[in-house]
């Protein structure tokens, strides 16, 4: 039995779009189920048609391929794709073109992967680059669509994030764009200090190829009383030489005396040839040595052949640990850093890894910030610590030096070599880490060698050394050096704190280089020192110092000293050490103090000081007196000083020039013979002159003692007579030119780079003194000519015109020298440089040729067949020199065309779109 539902009043069903709510009008239920079939019948036919077009409707392609195919009565064929070359834009920055298949489909575009390779790797690191590369087929190309993995149009993802980089093709602009994510940029490093860009912004000067000084010095004494052995005033004469040089990148320096009061008045003193290798660090050194020592070793003058990597041919290198940090940037940013609390520098960077290097720090543990603000002002701060020690070594970085020679003495008037002792001395120290440094030595001869090691590390501390040693052969012992270092550096003044402390022991029989014989009565000697500042113008320092002595006549002796250092102003200070210590041979205890105050008065040439020990039971006053200028100086000094039974006086008065020193010293004092004798009086005068010769590629000069290598400037003839100065300081020039000849600038350091700045103050109006701001890089005891002054003073005006006496337009051309007699410039690297002037004419072919010397010139247009235009400038010639109207003439058979070409129309319809 089926079973019916009852008619509720007021409830109409109307299908199933719309239900009748109940209401108490039948009016309103009749019209709304009304409105329902009516809607149905409308939407049921469209719905049932747009089904069955969804399920047998073509693909868009198959309907333009039909269309094509109906409207042409043939099918259309299959597009090909095109080879272009694209520009390549990473990150919007347009970095080259790549070879590109171009299809109707992107994803059947191909891109060359090789070559787009090359032009990424500067922007994506190496592994994500391989990564791109290997999915390339054999002939370098690759679909976007088979990069595809997260774009629609390419992308590859490389690294453990899945981190994408997008490849696009853009159809309307022809470009290809790269988008890199900012883990998988290429590692920017950026360092803090930038040490190897000194040179940056000058024309740096090369050495001559041939240089070479003389220094000589010389002191002559005159007595106020006569002499009691020769009865002379003046004392015998000494005259010290010393000099150096460099010819071809082989460099020598020597040393002699000369000594009135011997027989044999000229000594040689110590001569050597140097070899230096500066992109190695390397040095090469035969004679009489000078050679470096570490640890435990010691320095015996040895005659011989030594190399050593010295990285003082390497100045603007770090070869101690500098501290790095890596980080990532998510986008651009501002990166601040500072150390110890200063800014020290500012980056602006593109999103990518970073690698922040080479901070400066001092000694010690240093406080490096670094604050990276983004593009949208928020700020996250990267605090580490950062320790420096100038005997670490960085990763890597190795020193070393080998020497073998003879030993040799320096007797009353000669050199003696002792030929039956030939002696080996050699150290190497190679970076482990940078926190790590180890280190081995070696010093023989046949009866006796010494061994050293040493480990310098870094701790949390601070900086720990252990050097242990051993000597063998005449005497036999042992040795034990530590050391330990922690600097504590910040902006605070109160955490700027100093520790270091060092301990040795000796056994016994220990004996260095050269001491056969050795008494060690001290077997441990250990000692402290901590410095505190108490505030920014008051630091204190505590000390210490035990020895235990083996010897039993003796006693153990021990030292504390505690010192106070303060500043008054710019214009004071004040140094107190209290001390008390005990000698281990008299074994008698003392406490003392030392006081020692200097003011300096305001304009700070001049300066008076104090000084008081207790201990020794002195007391001396002294004033000083020095001009603030280099050169045309004067120096001033007196002292007195009065010790237990001694009373002593000097003053002296000094002067230095552009071409020498000299000064003028007398002392006095006055002794008693014994404690109840009679006083005896010395008084004497002593006179000191020094100067300089120098030699450069044929030129010379003089000048002060010259300490290294020196720059010699050369004057064109034209300013010959005119004052020429280098590097002015408060109204005073280094050096400047006078009736001995042009300037020479003697104290300039190997290997590093040092500016210059040449002055001509009365050189004629409008004259061109050329480069006034060069710069030197020299060598080991080279020479650098500095040229200044041309006689390229002659400016041509005129204009160009074709056979058809048209202005020639925008053109550009030479004016050759033809007569031989060009003066090139000193130091000048281009072999052109005086024989060729480029000039180019404007559009109404005017022309002006700058910097013409006088003589015989040939004007030749480039690229145009005409006979060469010659042009005679008067020596006579200064300023502008009018040449009027020049007019070319072709060669024969060839015919001057100089007008424009224009570019080839494009057809209608034919272009791109």
């Amino acid at each position: 039995m089926r079973l019916s539902r009852p008619k509720m009043p007021g409830r109409r069903t109307c299908g199933p779009f719309c239900v009748a709510r109940p209401g108490p009008h039948p009016g309103r239920l009749r019209q709304g189920a009304l409105a329902c079939v009516l809607v149905s019948a409308l939407l049921a036919p469209l719905l049932t048609s747009r089904a069955a077009w969804a399920q047998t409707a073509p693909p868009a392609n198959q309907n333009t391929e039909a269309l094509f195919e109906k409207t042409f009565g043939k099918k259309k064929k299959a597009e090909k794709s095109t080879s272009l070359d694209l520009p390549v834009k990473v990150e919007g920055r347009e970095v080259g073109q790549v070879p590109v298949k171009m299809a109707p489909d992107p994803a059947e575009t191909q891109v060359d992967l090789n070559r787009l390779s090359l032009l990424l790797r500067d922007f994506v690191q190496a592994k994500a680059l391989g990564d791109l590369v290997a999915q390339a087929g054999p002939d370098g190309y690759v679909k976007l669509g088979a990069l595809y993995q997260g774009g629609p149009a390419g992308g590859t993802r490389s690294g453990p994030s899945g981190a994408t980089i997008s490849i696009t093709v853009d159809p309307k602009e022809l470009t290809l764009s790269v988008k890199v994510p900012a883990q998988l940029r290429a590692v920017r490093n950026l360092t803090v200090v930038n040490r190897a860009n000194a040179a940056s912004g000058y024309q740096v000067l090369e050495p001559a190829d041939a240089a070479a000084y003389v220094n000589l010095r010389t002191a002559q004494v005159f007595l106020a009383q006569p002499a009691t052995d020769s009865g002379n005033y003046r004392q015998p004469l000494n005259l010290g030489l010393d000099g150096g040089g460099n010819i071809d990148g082989w460099s020598f320096e020597w040393q002699g005396q000369y000594q009135e009061q011997y027989s044999h008045h000229f000594m040689r003193g110590p001569a050597r040839l140097i070899r230096d290798f500066p992109e190695d660090a390397v040095r090469l050194q035969a004679g009489d040595l000078d050679y470096s020592i570490t640890g435990i070793q010691t320095n015996r003058p040895l005659t011989g052949l030594s190399i050593a990597r010295n990285y003082t041919l390497q100045p603007y290198r770090a070869i101690q640990p500098t501290g790095s940090r890596d980080f990532i940037l998510d986008s651009p940013s501002q990166v601040e850093v500072l150390v110890n609390g200063r800014p020290t520098r500012v980056f602006r960077e593109d999103a990518g890894p970073v690698n922040l290097s080479d901070f400066p720090g001092t000694s010690g543990t240093n406080d490096v910030q670094v604050r990276i603000t983004d593009t949208y002002g928020q700020t996250r701060t990267i605090d580490f610590p950062f320790f420096f020690d100038s005997e670490l070594l960085a990763e890597g970085v190795s020193e070393f030096n080998y020497t073998v020679g003879v030993p040799y003495t320096t007797a009353s008037d000669r050199l003696t070599y002792d030929r039956s002792r030939p002696t080996f001395s050699g150290y190497h120290r190679q970076g482990i880490t940078d926190n790590l440094t180890v280190g081995a030595s070696l010093q023989a001869d046949k009866s006796q060698q010494v061994i050293g090691t040493e480990v310098l590390f870094v701790t949390g501390l601070g900086t720990i050394g252990i050097n242990p040693g051993a000597s063998l052969g005449a005497s036999r012992g042992a040795s034990v050096d530590l050391t330990y270092r922690d600097y504590t550096n910040d902006e605070q003044f109160f955490q700027q704190r100093t520790l270091t402390a060092q301990g040795s022991w000796r056994s016994g029989g220990y004996a260095s280089l050269g001491t056969l014989d050795p008494r060690n009565t001290v077997s441990y000697d250990l000692a402290a020192r901590y410095g505190q500042p108490l505030d920014e113008d008051l630091t204190a320092t505590v000390s210490g110092r035990y020895q235990l002595v083996r010897d039993d006549s003796q006693i153990d002796g021990y030292s504390v000293d505690l010192g106070f250092r303060r500043r008054f102003g710019r214009h004071a200070t004040l140094e107190l050490t209290l001390s008390r210590a005990r000698n281990t041979v008299t074994r008698e205890a003392d406490n003392s103090a030392y006081l020692a105050f200097r003011y300096t008065f305001g304009d700070g040439v001049q300066s008076a000081g104090l000084t008081m020990d207790t201990l020794s039971r002195q007391r001396e006053l002294d004033w000083r007196y020095q001009d603030p200028w280099p050169t045309n100086s004067w120096n001033l000094g007196v002292d007195a000083t009065n010790t237990t039974g001694t009373y002593q006086a000097s003053g002296s008065v000094g002067y230095t020039m552009d071409r020498f020193e000299a000064s003028i010293r007398h002392d006095y004092s006055q002794r008693l013979s014994t404690v109840d004798g009679p006083l005896q009086n010395d008084e004497r005068t002593t006179l000191n002159f020094a100067t300089g010769l120098v030699f450069a590629d044929g030129h010379v000069g003089v000048t002060r003692p010259v300490t290294n290598s020196f720059a010699l400037v050369v004057p064109h003839p034209r300013i010959a007579d005119e004052e020429i100065g280098v590097d002015p300081v408060t109204g005073h020039y280094l050096s400047s030119s006078d009736w001995l000849g042009p300037p020479v600038v003697p104290n300039i350091s190997a290997y590093l780079v040092r500016p210059l700045l040449l002055d001509v103050p009365d050189a004629p109006m409008g004259y061109d003194i050329g480069n006034d701001r060069p710069a030197i890089v020299p060598g080991n005891h080279t020479g650098t000519l500095v040229p200044i002054g041309t006689d390229a003073t002659v400016s041509l005006d005129g204009v160009l015109l074709d056979p058809a006496g048209k202005p020639v337009p925008l053109a550009a051309g030479l004016l050759r020298r033809t007569d031989g007699k060009a003066v090139k410039a000193t130091n000048a690297k281009d072999p052109k440089a005086g024989l060729e002037v480029p000039f180019f004419t404007n559009r109404k072919g005017r022309f002006r040729v700058e910097a013409v010397r006088p003589g015989e010139w040939l004007m030749q247009l480039n690229g145009v067949p005409h006979k060469p235009i010659p042009v005679t400038v008067p020596a006579a010639a200064e300023g502008l020199f009018p040449l009027g109207t020049l007019t070319l003439e072709p060669l024969p058979g060839q015919t001057i065309n100089l007008s424009p070409v224009k570019p080839a129309s494009t057809p209608a319809g034919d272009g791109p779109s």
